[in-house]
């Protein structure tokens, strides 16, 4: 994720990492159905899951918003807006 999905990311980076991720989850598919199940397995079968749901978004997302900024798009400036996490 640091090497592909960092602050600045590029649409080549994102589909790379999203490849990555790809096989990474598909081998933990594998061993979590031919295997004893341990919460290690779970832990990482989880982790790989964020990790492709944050590549999936960013893939998506084709402006810069916040401190993520997309080199494939540098005529458009990063976005500021409110979080509701800010609101607390």
């Amino acid at each position: 994720m640091m090497d592909y999905v960092s602050i600045v990311r590029t649409n080549h980076r994102l589909q790379r990492a999203a490849t990555r991720l790809r096989n990474i989850n598909r081998e933990i598919n594998e061993y979590y159905w031919g295997y004893r199940v341990t919460p290690e397995i779970i832990d990482l079968r989880n982790l790989a899951l964020t990790a492709s749901l944050i590549v999936d978004c960013a893939i998506r997302r084709q402006e810069s918003r916040g401190l993520h900024y997309t080199l494939d798009a540098p005529d458009k400036l990063p976005v500021a807006r409110p979080s509701v996490l800010h609101n607390w």
